[in-house]
């Protein structure tokens, strides 16, 4: 049995009570004005917010004076919190859910509430916003037709290399519509992850290394793997980490 549900957002009800449900609301990954009109008004007229890190949270919810209760729900308590958050949506709360930065769902745990809200036939509710994953990638100049996102990588190089080397098997440099491929990746990780790529896939790889999207050290560094790879050696790198790369694109 499916389920089906709406939400009115027009501007003449955005003060009215929100229907009951799992609300995902996509926050700034940088610059706090990145967030829309309507993820503000359902942040202030929700029952409760989850959030990741309630500390890192705290300061965009002051800076847009929103006051309601702030709870944690991460990776390290998601199992033992979810039935009880779960209880408040069939009790009729509207509860919001916000990761770190940009879209809940992506790489973060927010896919385990809602599989289990959906499963319940409670309805949830995405309101859109921004997204790493796709600033870093339309404004790439990589192909934005076909992408894939890969997530971090592997922990262990040896892992890193076998995904590397699966990737480069499954869009061979003839094959057709292979996508462009992108990966989140954490500042110690960087420069093995760029030598280990071009292992993989050669020293003439062309990549695009995103860094800090919209906040003040904004920075895009794109040329061949073997150039960025040196750049980073000489460069500790610090901040976050969006990594581009087309299979095929050699220049």
């Amino acid at each position: 049995m499916s389920a089906a549900h709406t939400i009115n957002s027009s501007s003449s009800e955005q003060q009215s009570p929100l229907a009951a449900g799992l609300y995902l609301v996509a926050t700034p990954i940088g610059n706090l004005e990145d967030i829309t009109f309507r993820a503000v008004n359902i942040l202030k007229a929700c029952h409760r917010i989850l959030a990741e890190d309630t500390r890192h949270s705290r300061v965009l919810l002051d800076h847009y004076g929103i006051r309601k209760p702030v709870e944690p729900y991460h990776d390290f308590n998601k199992e033992r919190t979810s039935g009880s958050y779960l209880q408040r949506l069939r009790d009729g709360e509207a509860v919001a859910l916000i990761c770190d930065a940009g879209t809940p769902g992506i790489a973060d745990p927010a896919f385990n509430l809602v599989k289990a809200a959906l499963a319940e036939e409670i309805p949830v509710f995405p309101v859109p916003g921004p997204s790493a994953l796709l600033a870093a990638l339309t404004a790439s100049g990589l192909p934005t037709d076909r992408f894939s996102f890969e997530n971090f990588p592997p922990k262990k190089s040896a892992q890193r290399l076998r995904k590397l080397e699966t990737l480069k098997a499954k869009w061979p440099e003839e094959a057709d519509h292979a996508p462009t491929l992108c990966f989140f990746v954490a500042p110690y990780q960087l420069t093995n992850f760029l030598d280990e790529i071009l292992q993989v896939f050669g020293p003439d790889l062309y990549v695009v290394v995103a860094r800090e999207l919209t906040k003040k050290f904004e920075e895009f560094r794109k040329g061949p793997v073997a150039e960025l790879s040196a750049h980073y050696s000489k460069h500790t790198p610090r901040g976050e980490f969006v990594l581009l790369f087309h299979p095929q694109n050699k220049r």
